[in-house]
């Protein structure tokens, strides 16, 4: 039987090769590209873990991916037919299921923050069982704009649907869930997901963690990191703390 506080996290994860295609202009190559998603990617799969978590799903259809996340000790799950989920929304919610016996509190997370720690993500845990144990139905923690979702967490075999995608903190506040900290004040390292240029600069200002501060670093002239620090500084988009 699972721990009674224990949680299980779901990531899903697109091909490599078709991801972050908005991060284009941030870095110098394709390649480049690729090597930052996969180096976000781990930094998150290492906050998880650190996190002390009971089980760690990432559903891909990518073998890099799913050799990946063996590395950190998760389950790799192969991607099922979208029916009528977004392709997203059906990943995650496969892997919510496979996770469902290995916890009492299952969690959808997203793959690209690039700045997560074990204890803003354990803090985040604490208070998403609290509010669950309360009576809610499901509890969440919207991104930095305050428009998406960053973390989901839900009873282990609840038929709650993520509905993560456009404007999904309003549907997750629409079917019931609550919002942890909706004054968007703490937990920067858990908002910020990195999609664009702007985002990059963020994360690296709140400071990534190791796989992702050697891929930005890996260009011989002008590191990213310190370019998109500059971006940053220039364009006043210092985050919350």
């Amino acid at each position: 039987m699972p721990d009674p506080h224990s949680i299980a996290v779901v990531l899903a994860v697109k091909r490599l090769d078709a991801a972050k295609s908005r991060l284009a202009t941030a870095v110098a190559s394709d390649d480049h590209r690729r090597a930052l998603v996969t180096a976000m990617l781990a930094d998150t799969l290492l906050a998880v873990r650190n996190a002390g978590v009971a089980d760690i799903v990432v559903v891909s259809p990518d073998p890099g991916v799913e050799a990946l996340a063996r590395e950190f000790g998760a389950r790799a799950v192969a991607e099922p037919a979208p029916g009528t989920l977004s392709p997203l929304n059906a990943a995650l919610a496969h892997g919510l299921t496979s996770a469902a016996d290995s916890a009492t509190l299952v969690a959808a997370l997203q793959a690209d923050l690039a700045a997560l720690d074990a204890a803003t993500l354990a803090e985040a845990f604490d208070e998403a069982s609290a509010v669950i144990a309360a009576g809610a139905a499901a509890a969440f923690v919207a991104d930095r704009g305050g428009d998406g979702t960053a973390l989901l967490v839900l009873p282990s075999g609840s038929p709650f649907e993520p509905r993560f995608g456009a404007d999904s903190a309003s549907a997750h506040r629409s079917a019931g869930a609550a919002e942890l900290d909706p004054a968007r004040r703490r937990w920067a390292r858990l908002r910020t997901d990195v999609d664009t240029p702007a985002d990059l600069a963020v994360a690296a200002v709140l400071g990534p963690g190791p796989h992702t501060r050697e891929a930005l670093a890996s260009r011989a002239s002008l590191s990213d990191a310190t370019r998109i620090a500059r971006i940053s500084n220039a364009a006043g988009t210092a985050p919350r703390r």
